[in-house]
C-alpha cells in the first residue's frame, strides 16, 4: 500500500489492481515526503488502522471494506480541492482496489498531519472534573470556569456551522448540491424515529431484569412515558418544513474534534461504519451533526461527575452544578451556530432557524435511542446517560443519577 502511494503507480494483484489516487492538494500536503524512504510508524489501535508516514502524512487504512464511493474520502476532497475548508484535516489522496468487475474499493485514505493537544472529548472532560473538583472548596464559585469553558464550546459552535455552511455551497457536484427540506422528509425522519422509538423500548423492557438495579427505576419511567414520545414525534411530524438537505458529518461528536492551537478541527467524516455507503451519502438535515454535539456534552457531563464524585455525598453535591455546566455550555453552542448558520445563508432569519428547533428535538432523541441500544448491548452500567437524556425529552423531570463505581 504504501509503495503505491510513493511510487505513484498501480500494482497487479492476482484479481485486479491497488492504485492510489491523488487530490489536486497532494503536492502541497505531501512536500517531499515520498523523495528518500519514508518510515511508518503504527499508531495505537482503533476500529482502523492508523499510521503516521514520516513528519508530514497520515494513513487511515479501513477495516471495514465496502463497494462504491467512501464518504470520507469523497467529503474529505470536496473540503479540500473545492472549497478549501480550513478546520479540517486536509486530504492528499486514496488507495484503491479495482475488481476485474471494475467495482472500486477505497482501501486507505492519505491525510496531513496536523499538530494537536489531543481529542475535545479528553480536553473537555478533563476540564470539567478540574472544575468540579475546584468546587469542592466552600469558598469557589463556578461562574468563571464554566463561562470559559462555553465560550470554548461557542467557537467550536462556529466551527461546525462554517462546515454546514462548505458542504451547503451550490457547485457542479450533484452530490453536493443542497435541496430544500420538504414535507415529505420531515414526515419521513418522524416515522424513522417513530419506529426506532417502539423497537428500542421493546428492547428495553427484554432486558429489565438484565440492567444495573440503580437504572430499573428510570427504565421503567421512560418504558412509562412511551406514548408521551410517540405523541411528540407525530406532532413534529406535522412540523413546517424549512431548512436545507445537505451532506453532513454524519458522526459527529465531541471524539471527532481535534484541539489544535486553540482552535477546533473537525475530523473522521466516515459517518456510522455499520451503515451502508450509500446511505451514509444520503443528504439530510445538518440538524443532525448539532444535535450528536449536544448529546456528547451530555455524556461529558455524566463522565466528569463521575470521575469527580468519590462519594453518594459529592455526588449530589456536584450533579446540580454539572448541570448547570451543561446548560450554559448547550445554550451558548446554539446561540454561536444559528448565528453563524443564519448569517451564512443556511437559514432565512434567526425566526426560521428556531422554527425548526422541533426537528432538533427529533435527532436528539434519535440520538439518545441509538445510545440506549448501545449501552444494553455494550455497556449495561452506563444505561442511565442515554435513558435520563430521553427522559428529559419526554418531560421527565430531571434528577442526580446514581454514582456507579468503575475499575
Amino acid at each position: 500500500m504504501v509503495e503505491a502511494i510513493g511510487a505513484g503507480r498501480e500494482l497487479k494483484t492476482e484479481s485486479g489492481r491497488i492504485r492510489f489516487v491523488p487530490t489536486a492538494a497532494f503536492d502541497g500536503v505531501a512536500g517531499g515526503a515520498f523523495d528518500a524512504p519514508t518510515p511508518l510508524h503504527r499508531l495505537a489501535t482503533s476500529s482502523n488502522s492508523v499510521s503516521l508516514l514520516g513528519e508530514r502524512l497520515f494513513l487511515k487504512a479501513y477495516r471495514r471494506l465496502q463497494p462504491g464511493i467512501n464518504p470520507e474520502l469523497e467529503i474529505g476532497r470536496y473540503l479540500t480541492d473545492v472549497v478549501g475548508f480550513a478546520h479540517c484535516v486536509p486530504v492528499a489522496g486514496s488507495v484503491e482496489y479495482l475488481g476485474a468487475d471494475g467495482q472500486a474499493w477505497t482501501l486507505a485514505l492519505l491525510q496531513a498531519q496536523v499538530p494537536n493537544q489531543g481529542d475535545a472529548w479528553t480536553f473537555t472532560v478533563d476540564q470539567l472534573v478540574r472544575l468540579l473538583e475546584s468546587l469542592g472548596a466552600e469558598s469557589a464559585t463556578p461562574e468563571d470556569g464554566i463561562r470559559g469553558m462555553s465560550d470554548r464550546m461557542q467557537v467550536l459552535a462556529r466551527r461546525i456551522a462554517e462546515l454546514h455552511i462548505a458542504l451547503a455551497r451550490s457547485g457542479a457536484d450533484p452530490a453536493f448540491a443542497p435541496e430544500p427540506v420538504r414535507a415529505v422528509d420531515v414526515e419521513g425522519w418522524s416515522r424513522a424515529v417513530q419506529a426506532e422509538c417502539r423497537q428500542t423500548l421493546e428492547l428495553l423492557a427484554r432486558q429489565r431484569k438484565q440492567l444495573p438495579e440503580a437504572a430499573v427505576a428510570l427504565a421503567d419511567e421512560v418504558a412509562a412515558a412511551g406514548a408521551r414520545l410517540e405523541e411528540r414525534i407525530a406532532r413534529i411530524a406535522h412540523a413546517a418544513p424549512a431548512g436545507l438537505k445537505t451532506r453532513l458529518h454524519g458522526d459527529l461528536h465531541l471524539g471527532q474534534v481535534l484541539v489544535s492551537r486553540d482552535d477546533f478541527i473537525l475530523i473522521d467524516f466516515e459517518g456510522e461504519p455499520q451503515r451502508p455507503l450509500a446511505e451514509r451519502r444520503l443528504k439530510h438535515s445538518a440538524l443532525r451533526d448539532v444535535a450528536g454535539m449536544l448529546r456528547s456534552f451530555d455524556y461529558a457531563r455524566h463522565t466528569a461527575l463521575r470521575q469527580a464524585a468519590p462519594s453518594g455525598a459529592a455526588l449530589e453535591r456536584l450533579a446540580p452544578l454539572a448541570r448547570q455546566w451543561e446548560q450554559a455550555v448547550r445554550a451558548g453552542f446554539l446561540e454561536a451556530y444559528a448565528e453563524v448558520a443564519v448569517s451564512g445563508g443556511l437559514y432565512a432569519d434567526r425566526s426560521a432557524f428556531d422554527a425548526v428547533r422541533p426537528l432538533l428535538d427529533l435527532f436528539e432523541l434519535e440520538k439518545a435511542l441509538y445510545e440506549l441500544r448501545y449501552e444494553i448491548d455494550n455497556r449495561p452500567d452506563w444505561v442511565e446517560v442515554p435513558l435520563a437524556g430521553i427522559a428529559a425529552l419526554a418531560g421527565v423531570p430531571a434528577r442526580a443519577l446514581p454514582r456507579v463505581d468503575r475499575p
